[in-house]
């Protein structure tokens, strides 16, 4: 009986001393909330009566009471997104509901207990640059009465059944152009009879009328072509310390005149040539119009949470993706999601990815991730078929749904999959591509390359390249150090033969994203024998230095994915676009997405709540109603 009363009583103080604990530690959360002062940030901030958009404006004589930039505030309550406050105005104590976006907590830093003045906080105002592209528009007139066509440069423009011819001096605008059996031909849109009209001419008819320069590219050359002082083959090429000037095929140049020669056409084009610009005379057939990128930095604006809530609904995202990206936006309150609808039944995708060697898995990992389909598992001998190296095996349906399942990847360290790729300069910083390459053997690491201009030896660091790559093809540069991370890193110290420019078979050849490395046996010589390729003349190839490997590999993720429209790393890895779905994917490893996605998390750092990321993320049709578990 004693213990018991003993065993009560120690009981009852040690209940006791928890409860003082925990009020006491209420108490004193509550009074640092109290003590805590808010500056507002905003031009005007409305008060409510409750914290939501839905309550009420508070009102004081009759009128809305708002708060102007720099007032103080006391917060006193802290809420989901909005603060209870008080305050003095006009003499009166009053208090209130206002959105947490727009109060910055006064520190130490903001405040001095010398100052008796009160600090004014100006809003932090974030821009991100966005990039669009002209679309070709060059005036021109007709320079001799002019046959029309339709696209395939055989057909016959009519109006009424009658064959149509543009007059001499008759005003076009030029659009675009293809080549149709070695000859150019422009796309042009004019007027016939008051009505707005397009067809395809022969260059040769067409007069440019350039009020300032178009824009366009080098192209149809192995490599590059050569710059002449005048018009004409006869013409002496333009040439510098002694060498013949020299084009690269894909390098931007800007058409300042045309001119007919024998019935020939010429461009006067000016370039740059070694951080100068240029100008000189080259043949019309190597020279195409093209687009003319555009950027400027747009201005983003923080949503409250009842704007967050329209955007979704606006957006159509299902309501299973709704409350991980809700916790997105509270944390990250920058970040801007949009859903990209592919209008593909879930069930339809599945099973396109998961046919036999679409998708590859680690033959280490269990044997519920591996496909047990006939023609991917030997079950006589409980052993799998390898499709790629020495380990790689066919994924099962239940590893492809968990890692395309988008719900499973709404968090701040794997929604990178999701992330837009374009090159944003203002927070894609080289510190960012630094902390990518830290524990590889290109972190602070020079290479020795020749320069694709001069042919002159040149050192450059590894970091510098992917900032090159990235200015060079609007192509993140996070993104691109990510790709090579995944793909040819193999410790801190050590990387796949690809890179190391000592493969028997392919000496002094280097392939950093692993292009071509299709799937077999030796993954690695298909994709060297791809970057050694010397009479394609594309993307810097060959690769006989980390410089065009780099950058040329840029300029193929650039116009061989991300302008088809596979502008993620989610796309790039599942097709799901109308460009060649479900086949033109970069990697076979169903995990690659995923892994770099944490790759590039690692870059952003501490930064990630100030930088106004753009996720683009899919969302299919008859989609389970709960994320597909992992196996």
């Amino acid at each position: 009986m004693r213990n018991s009363n003993r065993c009560r009583l120690a009981t009852a103080l040690f209940v006791g001393m928890i409860v003082f604990i925990i009020v006491f530690w209420v108490a004193g959360a509550h009074s640092q909330a109290a003590n805590q002062t808010g500056v507002v940030t905003a031009s005007t901030l409305n008060v409510r009566i409750g914290a939501g958009v839905d309550n009420a404006i508070l009102q004081q004589d009759g009128k809305n009471v708002t708060l102007s930039n720099g007032f103080r505030v006391t917060i006193t309550e802290t809420l989901t997104g909005w603060y209870k406050v008080s305050f003095n105005l006009n003499g009166v104590s009053l208090s209130g509901y206002v959105s947490a976006d727009y109060i910055a907590i006064e520190t130490a830093a903001t405040s001095s207990p010398q100052s008796t003045q009160t600090p004014v906080v100006k809003p932090q105002v974030i821009y991100r640059t966005e990039t669009s592209y002209k679309p070709i528009s060059v005036a021109a007139r007709i320079s001799k009465t002019a046959p029309l066509c339709k696209k395939n440069g055989k057909t016959r423009y009519k109006v009424a059944k009658k064959k149509i011819y543009l007059a001499k001096k008759k005003k076009i605008t030029i659009q675009g152009e293809k080549i149709i059996s070695g000859k150019k031909w422009f796309k042009i849109s004019f007027t016939y009879k008051k009505k707005k009209r397009t067809a395809y001419v022969r260059n040769t008819y067409v007069k440019m009328t350039l009020k300032k320069a178009a824009n366009a590219k080098i192209f149809n050359v192995k490599k590059s072509v050569k710059v002449r002082k005048k018009k004409g083959n006869k013409a002496a090429y333009k040439k510098s310390g002694g060498k013949i000037i020299r084009i690269a095929k894909g390098s931007t140049v800007s058409i300042t005149k045309d001119v007919l020669e024998k019935e020939t056409k010429w461009y006067k084009i000016s370039y740059s040539y070694k951080g100068k610009t240029n100008t000189g005379y080259v043949n019309s057939k190597y020279v195409k119009l093209a687009k003319k990128a555009q950027t400027k930095k747009v201005r983003v604006t923080v949503l409250s949470s009842a704007q967050f809530e329209q955007m979704m609904k606006d957006q159509r995202f299902p309501e299973s993706y709704k409350q991980s990206l809700r916790i997105l936006h509270q944390q990250y309150p920058y970040w801007q999601f949009q859903a990209y609808h592919t209008g593909l039944d879930w069930n339809t995708v599945i099973a396109n990815e998961s046919k036999t060697g679409v998708n590859l898995i680690s033959n280490a990992k269990g044997p519920s991730w591996k496909s047990k389909a006939e023609d991917a598992y030997d079950a006589a001998t409980g052993k799998w078929k390898v499709f790629d190296g020495s380990t790689w095996v066919a994924a099962s349906r239940e590893a492809v749904s968990f890692y395309m399942d988008p719900r499973n990847f709404l968090n701040d360290r794997t929604v990178f999959m999701f992330e837009l790729l374009e090159y944003q300069p203002q927070y894609q910083t080289k510190t960012g591509v630094n902390t990518i390459l830290s524990n590889t053997p290109f972190y602070k690491k020079t290479f020795s390359y020749q320069d694709i201009h001069t042919g002159a030896g040149k050192s450059m660091y590894y970091v510098d390249a992917f900032i090159e790559a990235a200015k060079s093809t609007k192509v993140s540069p996070y993104h691109l150090a990510s790709r090579v991370k995944q793909e040819v890193v193999t410790s801190a110290t050590t990387t796949s033969s690809a890179v190391t420019g000592e493969v028997s078979a392919y000496p002094g050849i280097y392939n950093f994203y692993n292009i071509g490395a299709t799937s077999s046996s030796q993954p690695v010589l298909n994709g060297l024998k791809w970057a050694a390729n010397k009479t394609a003349g594309t993307y810097l190839r060959p690769w006989t230095d980390p410089y065009r490997s780099i950058v040329g590999g840029a300029q193929y993720i650039s116009q061989g994915y991300i302008s088809k429209g596979q502008n993620t790393g989610y796309l790039e890895k599942f097709n799901v676009t109308s460009y060649q779905r479900y086949n033109h994917q970069y990697m076979t490893n169903v995990e690659a997405a995923y892994e770099e996605a944490m790759k590039t998390k690692k870059a952003y750092a501490d930064t990630m709540n100030q930088t106004p990321l753009v996720f683009s993320i899919p969302v299919f049709e008859n989609m389970p109603a709960s994320c597909c578990p992992m196996p």
